[in-house]
C-alpha cells in the first residue's frame, strides 16, 4: 500500500506547528521517545496529525518536570489506569509547587514591608510602637561575644527553625538582657530568636503585646550599645519600667546592602508603666 505523504508534514512543518526547533524532534527521535511514522526513501522524516497528541502530551509533562526517560516509559505502556495513576501523582507535585508558590509570595511580600521599613524610618529617632501579641522561635545562647561564637549560635538557631520545618523571612534576631547594659560599654545576647506568623508551633513563645520604645540605626552594629542606653535612658525619663530584654531585629540585611557597617538595624524595649 502506498503512503500518500500529502497527509504527512514534513519535520519543518511538524517543528513549526509544534512551535519547536526541528533538533528537538531528532533528539526525541534519538531516544525513541517520538519518531516520525513514516522515513521516506530519500531519508526525510514525516509526521502523522495524530503525533500532534502525543507531542501534547510530552509537552505537558515536561511543564510538570518530568524526565523525558519517565516520559517514554509512559508512553510506552499507557493506559487508562496509568493515565489516572499519572495524573494523581503529577496533581499531588502540582499541589506541592502551589503550596511552595504561595510561601515564596509570602516570603517577598513579608521582605517588600521590611525593606520599606528600613528605607523610611527615621534612624536615631525613639518612636513609641503599639504592637500585637507576636510569635518567637527563641534559643538560648551561653557563648562568649565574639563573632565565631555568635555566627555558630546563629546558623544552630537556624537549623532548628529548618528541623521544625520553619523558613522565616525574617531576619534572626538577638534579645539583650538590660542587666548586662547597666554596668558595660558592650553588650551579649542571652537568646536568639525568629519571628514566625502563627502560634501553630509548640515550641513558640509568645512575646506579649504592649507598647515598645525603638530606635533605627544604619551603620550595622557599632552604635549597639548607644542606642540601648539611649532607649533606656527613654524609659527612665518618662516613668516607664523597661522589660527584661531589648530586642535586636535587623531590617536590611547583606540581600539589600554590602556588609556589615550598612545594616540597618532596629531597637525595641518593652515598656511598662512605673
Amino acid at each position: 500500500m502506498t503512503t500518500n505523504l500529502k497527509d504527512y508534514f514534513t519535520t519543518g512543518e511538524f517543528a513549526r506547528l509544534c512551535n519547536v526547533k526541528k533538533q528537538t524532534l531528532f533528539h526525541y527521535d534519538d531516544i525513541g521517545i517520538l519518531s516520525p511514522e513514516v522515513v521516506g526513501e530519500n531519508g526525510y522524516r514525516y509526521y502523522s496529525y495524530t503525533q500532534l497528541e502525543i507531542f501534547s502530551t510530552i509537552s505537558m509533562l515536561k511543564e510538570l518536570d518530568m524526565p523525558l526517560a519517565e516520559i517514554k516509559d509512559y508512553l510506552d505502556h499507557r493506559s487508562p489506569q496509568a493515565f489516572l495513576e499519572l495524573l494523581e501523582q503529577q496533581k499531588k507535585e502540582v499541589d506541592e509547587k502551589i503550596k511552595e508558590l504561595q510561601w515564596l509570595k509570602r516570603f517577598i511580600h513579608t521582605k517588600m514591608g521590611l525593606t520599606k521599613a528600613g528605607l523610611s524610618i527615621p534612624v536615631g529617632k525613639i518612636l513609641l510602637e503599639n504592637r500585637p501579641e507576636e510569635y518567637l522561635i527563641v534559643t538560648e545562647y551561653n557563648g562568649e561575644d565574639e563573632d565565631k561564637a555568635i555566627t555558630t549560635a546563629m546558623t544552630e538557631h537556624l537549623n532548628f527553625c529548618h528541623s521544625l520545618d520553619i523558613y522565616s523571612p525574617y531576619a534572626i534576631g538577638g534579645m539583650i538582657p538590660v542587666e548586662c547594659l547597666k554596668n558595660e560599654n558592650n553588650y551579649v545576647y542571652s537568646h536568639f530568636y525568629t519571628k514566625i506568623s502563627n502560634a501553630g508551633f509548640p515550641e513558640a513563645v509568645v512575646r506579649p503585646a504592649g507598647v515598645f520604645a525603638v530606635c533605627c540605626d544604619n551603620q550595622g552594629y557599632r552604635n549597639v550599645v548607644g542606642i540601648c542606653q539611649k532607649l533606656l535612658n527613654y524609659a527612665a525619663e518618662h516613668g516607664f519600667s523597661p522589660g527584661s530584654h531589648i530586642y535586636e531585629d535587623v531590617l536590611l540585611d547583606e540581600m539589600s546592602v554590602k556588609g556589615y557597617d550598612n545594616y540597618t538595624l532596629k531597637l525595641s524595649l518593652p515598656l511598662m508603666d512605673g
